[in-house]
This record gives structure tokens, C-alpha cells and sequence, in this order.
């Protein structure tokens, strides 16, 4: 029987959203199913990278709570490695804002999506594959996996599991917006903790979003850190909402991201950064690749986001091949971009960075080379700064 769809996607979220919005764009019939009837809260800390700012423009207005342009590293008691990126470099949002607006973008060009499905099963041949959502049997000559880390799709198709990490946070409220002012425009990671990850304040429009991420770290040692991190930062009397918990998928290789016909996208393929857990810009980016990569093999024109095209002569080339082959030059490096940097301080430790951190010499010789390169590299400038313990209180 012939494939009703070029494509079906299992998932809604930035990935299967981007993949649908992407195909409907280049031509393409795609269905996507998602589970959860939109909008709906999902467990994330949701800062957009500035790359993920440019490629939605002003559409994005609608969901941002909040533009940072300082981010400020806690890397010991006392000493603080402060970024100026010169320009807004994360914006701050809600998944369910957010997921909402990208399936909305994605339906307006064309993309159906059902949402209240659940995908049953799969099945792939030579030509084409299978799925089984809601009841009823849709073909299509691809298949997207847009569905998360532990997904119906991955488990379906005997993928490998992929690495998880793990973060927790909550929301807490001031007794008053005014006090939320000093927290306005900047993100905080808070390295002071053995945890081999870090802490963060995220500025959101009616709260903050304050958490913990740690790699090799159960439930209750990040409950712990959270603790701690809240009664550091004199929080602990604002009223919160939570804690959310939630896993981060950090498996960066070929094999997980393809399977015969089926391309793994965002979480599904563990497109996540394992240091700093970040993970939409990479979802956002897989799932318009994935599009890309099969509209090429069906031989339809694509200007890609690297900038090159996909020509209509590379007709009948596998999807999955040249799928493979573009995350692994464009999203990959990017994913793992801070391995180097985050290594080295889980490595050395709160006590030694902050040493090294208030010696000229030493941070010259240990850390300039890396830390400030790697931020420097991206605009603006990086100071140290010791400040008062209660800058917060």
C-alpha cells in the first residue's frame, strides 16, 4: 500500500513542532501526533540561546518573560565569574507557552497535528513504515521520533537507551514584584556545591525558576542541593510551587539517532548539552534537519540552515544517512560545546576554582585559555568579581 504521508511525526514538542513546521514549508504532507491535549506544563527550565532568538525573530515575543544579557557564574563562596554579553543572549519563557506557539506556526503553514493521540506502535520496511496512533494505521515514507528519550518509538524500534541526567526546581513567588526587579536581566549558575552540575536562577515574568542539575545524581542528593541553593540565596521564605522533576537525555552518537526509515530528533536522539543540560535550541535544530534531510531524498529543494541547499538532484539518497551525517557536523559540536569547560570545573572543584579565580597568574595560566576563550569567542566580556555573600538578601 502507498505511503499516505511523507512523514509522520511521534511528538509535538520544539523538535516534532520544528520538523513539522519545516516539512509543511518545503512541500511536504506530515502528520503529527502528541499525546497531551496543548497547552499543558511541561517540567523544564526553558531558556531560549540567542541562536534559537534568530531563527524565530519577533514570533517569539508573545512567550519571553524576560531577556538576560548577564549571566553569572558562582564558581566558589565569594568569587563570581560575571559574562556581559553585550546584547540579550538567553530569553526566559514556559514550555507551555512556548510548545504552544511553535505547534500553532507549524499548523498555519500546513502541518496537521492531532493532539490527545497516543502513538501505539511502528513498524518500518524498505519503502516505508508504519504507524499505530490513536486506533487507526497511518503510512508514511518516513517516520520522525520527536518523543522523548524513553518514547514509544525508541522502545519500538530496540534503539539503545539513552544516558539520562537529572534536574529539579521550583517556582518561587515573591510577596512582592519588586522584589523580583534585582533578579531582572541575568542568570545565575551556582557551582559552590559537589554535585557535578550546578544551580540556577532562571527570571521568569511572575516568579523565579530556581533549580538544580547534576550529573550521577539521584532524586534525593538533588532535593538536597535544592535545599541548600534556596537557604543560599535567602529564599526559602517565598512562596514556592514544586519541585518538578524532570530528566535530561545526554547520549550524543550515531546510533541514536536513526533506525531504518525512522529519524530520532531532540531528546529522542539525547540532543542535549551534557553539561549544561540546555536542550531546545538542539531540538529545534534536529527536528528542522530532519525535514530537510528527508525532503532531499525525495528530491525537493531546501535552502538548509547552514546556508547551503539541498539540491533535487540527491534524489534517493537515504534520509537517515544524510540526517546522520548533518547533526553529527552541525548540532553536535554545538551540543557539546562546553564538555571541555564544564570538565574542568567539576574537576577542580568549588575550593580550587575559587584559588584559582582571585589569582591573576594562576587564572591566566588555568583558566583563561579556556573559560574566557569559550566565552569570549561568543561576544561580550568576562570579569571576576568577589561580592558581598548577601547580594541576593
Amino acid at each position: 500500500m502507498e505511503p499516505t504521508y511523507d512523514l509522520i511525526i511521534a511528538g509535538a514538542g520544539p523538535a516534532g513542532a520544528s520538523c513539522a513546521r519545516r516539512a509543511a514549508e518545503l512541500g511536504l504532507s506530515v502528520l503529527a501526533f502528541e499525546k497531551v491535549p496543548f497547552p499543558r506544563p511541561k517540567p523544564c527550565a526553558a531558556g531560549l540561546t540567542s541562536k534559537a532568538l534568530r531563527w524565530f525573530g519577533d514570533e517569539l515575543a508573545p512567550v519571553i518573560h524576560d531577556e538576560v544579557s548577564v549571566v553569572r557564574l558562582v564558581v566558589s563562596s565569594g568569587v563570581e565569574v560575571v559574562w556581559d554579553g553585550g546584547g540579550v543572549v538567553v530569553a526566559t519563557t514556559s514550555r507551555r507557552e512556548l510548545d504552544q506557539l511553535l505547534a500553532d506556526r507549524a499548523a498555519e503553514v500546513g502541518a496537521r497535528i492531532e493532539f490527545g493521540v497516543r502513538v501505539e506502535s511502528v513498524e518500518t520496511t524498505e519503502t516505508g513504515a508504519s504507524m499505530l496512533a490513536g486506533g487507526h494505521t497511518h503510512r508514511a515514507r518516513h517516520l520522525v521520533a520527536a518523543d522523548g528519550p524513553e518514547g514509544v518509538v525508541r522502545r519500538a524500534c530496540g534503539m539503545p537507551r539513552v544516558r539520562l541526567t537529572g534536574a529539579i526546581y521550583i517556582h518561587a513567588f515573591p510577596d512582592e514584584t519588586g522584589e523580583l526587579e534585582r533578579y531582572r536581566g541575568e542568570l545565575v549558575f551556582d557551582f559552590t556545591e559537589h554535585r557535578r552540575g550546578y544551580g540556577w536562577v532562571f527570571p521568569k515574568r511572575d516568579h523565579l525558576n530556581v533549580g538544580v542539575y547534576g550529573k550521577g545524581l539521584g532524586g534525593g542528593s538533588l532535593r538536597r542541593s535544592l535545599r541548600s541553593l534556596l537557604e543560599s540565596l535567602g529564599l526559602s521564605e517565598w512562596r514556592t510551587e514544586g519541585p518538578f522533576a524532570f530528566p535530561i537525555p545526554c547520549s550524543t552518537g550515531k546510533e541514536h539517532l536513526s533506525h531504518g526509515r525512522v529519524l530520532f530528533a531532540g531528546d529522542a536522539a539525547g540532543l542535549a548539552d551534557p553539561i549544561t543540560g540546555e536542550g531546545i535550541s538542539h531540538a529545534i535544530a534536529s527536528g528542522r534537519i530532519a525535514a530537510e534531510s528527508i525532503a532531499e531524498s525525495l528530491g525537493i529543494d531546501a535552502v538548509t540552515e547552514s546556508g547551503g541547499s539541498a539540491s533535487g538532484s540527491a534524489a534517493g539518497l537515504d534520509a537517515a544517512g544524510v540526517y546522520r551525517r548533518r547533526i553529527m557536523r552541525e548540532v553536535v559540536p554545538e551540543v557539546n560545546g562546553m564538555r571541555p569547560l564544564g570538565n574542568l570545573l567539576y574537576a577542580l572543584g568549588p575550593r580550587v576554582i575559587g584559588t584559582v579565580a582571585r589569582a591573576p597568574l594562576l587564572r591566566e595560566m588555568l583558566v583563561r585559555r579556556r573559560m574566557w576563550q569559550e566565552f569570549e569567542s561568543k561576544g561580550g566580556r568576562l570579569r571576576v568579581e568577589t561580592p558581598a555573600r548577601d547580594r541576593h538578601q
